[in-house]
């Protein structure tokens, strides 16, 4: 597949869960960069990084869509997903119980919005 094809998937993707994990009062940035196409310092091939700003709920996710090239779709859709489950626990990295509360809290809205969504018969297939 090419990059291209690979940056439609991601966007697509992405403006389907940012709305099913709960994220569409975030304001959440999708960036694409090139050069990259395999591990580097020892780590696993890295397709995305989010950065969040979890006190303004912004985030920056940023894929190489050039690591993605021989995936499935569905295994890009899990790439997507797994950067935008980064929003929703970055707080977690900052000190104290507080902030886990409050992921939490968010994790359950989300949860429950999906849950409620597929008992109503309007999650998308």
């Amino acid at each position: 597949m090419k990059s291209k094809k690979v940056k439609k998937l991601l966007r697509k993707y992405c403006d389907f869960w940012v709305t099913w994990l709960g994220l569409k009062w975030w304001r959440v940035e999708i960036v694409f960069e090139r050069g990259r196409t395999a591990a580097r310092d020892g780590e696993a091939d890295k397709a995305g990084e989010c950065f969040a700003d979890w006190m303004y709920l912004r985030a920056k996710i940023q894929f190489w869509p050039d690591v993605m090239t021989h995936l499935t779709k569905s295994e890009i859709e899990k790439v997507a997903i797994h950067e935008l489950a980064h929003v929703l626990v970055n707080e977690m990295r900052a000190e104290g119980i507080d902030h886990e509360e409050r992921v939490v809290t968010g994790l359950e809205y989300a949860f429950k919005w999906v849950r409620d969504a597929t008992k109503e018969g309007t999650w998308p297939n």
